[in-house]
């Protein structure tokens, strides 16, 4: 009888934590994705005096709907502007940074 009810409980409890699970494996915010986009484009965190900083010569530009970058050394990505408004929309703060190293 205590094996039943231990598989009945695991099993509830599984069933329970699977929509947690799967929740936290989705795809990034659309904030996340425009950082994402830029690192795979060879922006660098804290690099912005050299050019190719993260914030400052991509996500912020983008951000700010810019298509070039004073003294960036690297061309922007390509982001799909639906991802840009969701963005602004989530997170309306998100982006208002500096831009450039000049």
């Amino acid at each position: 009888m205590k094996m039943k009810n231990y598989l009945i409980f695991t099993t509830l409890f599984l069933l329970a934590a699977k929509p947690v699970m799967a929740h936290d494996k989705g795809a990034p915010g659309p904030c996340k994705q425009i950082a994402e986009a830029c690192k795979t484009a060879g922006f660098v965190k804290g690099d912005w005096k050299k050019g190719d900083g993260l914030w400052r010569d991509c996500v912020d530009p983008i951000v700010q709907g810019q298509t070039t970058v004073a003294g960036a050394t690297k061309p922007l990505p390509t982001v799909d502007p639906v991802i840009v408004s969701a963005c602004k929309e989530k997170n309306p703060k998100f982006g208002e940074g500096k831009v450039g190293s000049k």
